[in-house]
């Protein structure tokens, strides 16, 4: 592509749900947090630290979908946890701040 070629728009449409991939990946565009993989997320969405503020789950208020083998959460309440309940390692009121 030459400097003076338009760039194609880069899509800012969010997707209707995400993977635990996905969703790692959409955590550090979206600019929520600076690095993450996806077995970060699967380990916060097990830990015990966030066990009754995960969203998703049998009697959470989001349940987990699936898309073939994959597991599925719809994308806004993923990003409303890890917007307004995650707290990053290294944060204030972390417990290895020591």
């Amino acid at each position: 592509m030459n400097a003076g070629e338009a760039q194609e728009p880069k899509e800012t449409r969010l997707p209707p749900a995400v993977t635990f991939t996905s969703g790692a990946e959409l955590l550090v565009r979206q600019g929520i947090v600076d690095s993450i993989t996806r077995e970060g997320v699967r380990h916060i969405s097990t830990s015990k630290l966030y066990r009754d503020a995960w969203p998703f789950g049998p009697d959470k208020p989001h349940p987990y979908g699936e898309a073939g083998t994959a597991t599925i959460m719809a994308t806004e309440p993923f990003l409303e946890f890890f917007r307004t309940v995650y707290k990053p390692p290294g944060g204030a009121g972390d417990p290895d701040d020591g």
